[in-house]
């Protein structure tokens, strides 16, 4: 199989200078809310925030909410477009490379999100960090593209998605209370696990 190199950061920055970021739909909302739980108040964390899309609908839900992406330009973009909210927050973090930031303490988190980036991580590990950040009761929720059979190659770089053998694989890890899954729209799917309960393994 032909591995898809994944763009560097820099390339990540003329893309979306270049790309409007995917709308939030309606069934979205409406889904990620039917499993969500309560929001206002409560501190979330968006993995991969691109240009702050999602970190902003979250705060619109009354949270307060830190966005990190690995792309400047990115984040310059979330920076823009809104200034100096209270609950609001976006940092520079390449999560595969780099330390865990230390505003992320464990047990401290009531929700983490991973909306479109989920491909570009290795989830595997990435699941056991958020175990350790949710508080009791916390949420993991991820939306994806679902990506066809036959391999990397010839893949969008910038659209990269989970096969659905991966999906199946996250939705059945071990050490959460439960875990729900569901077809958001054409080509998407969304995930909320609840409550890690131990540490998090594949089964």
């Amino acid at each position: 199989m032909t591995m898809l190199a994944l763009p560097d950061a820099l390339a990540w920055s003329e893309w979306h200078a270049r790309h409007p970021s995917r709308l939030i739909s309606e069934k979205e909302c409406e889904r990620f809310l039917t499993y969500a739980g309560p929001l206002a108040g409560r501190t979330a964390v968006d993995l991969g925030c691109g240009t702050g899309q999602w970190t902003r609908q979250l705060v619109r839900w009354g949270m307060r909410a830190t966005g990190y992406d690995y792309s400047s330009g990115a984040l310059e973009q979330a920076h823009k477009l809104v200034v100096g909210h209270p609950r609001l927050t976006f940092a520079r973090w390449d999560i595969t490379a780099e330390e865990i930031p230390t505003d992320i303490q464990p047990g401290q988190v009531d929700l983490v999100t991973c909306r479109l980036s989920l491909a570009y991580l290795d989830w595997g590990r990435l699941l056991t960090d958020v175990a350790r950040w949710l508080c009791p009761g916390g949420r993991f929720y991820a939306l994806t593209p679902v990506e066809s059979a036959g391999g990397e190659a010839g893949r969008d770089p910038y659209r990269r998605g989970l096969a659905t053998q991966q999906l199946d694989h996250l939705v059945h890890v071990k050490g959460w209370l439960h875990a729900h899954e569901w077809h958001a729209s054409l080509g998407l799917r969304g995930v909320m696990l609840h409550g890690p309960r131990g540490p998090v393994r594949e089964k």
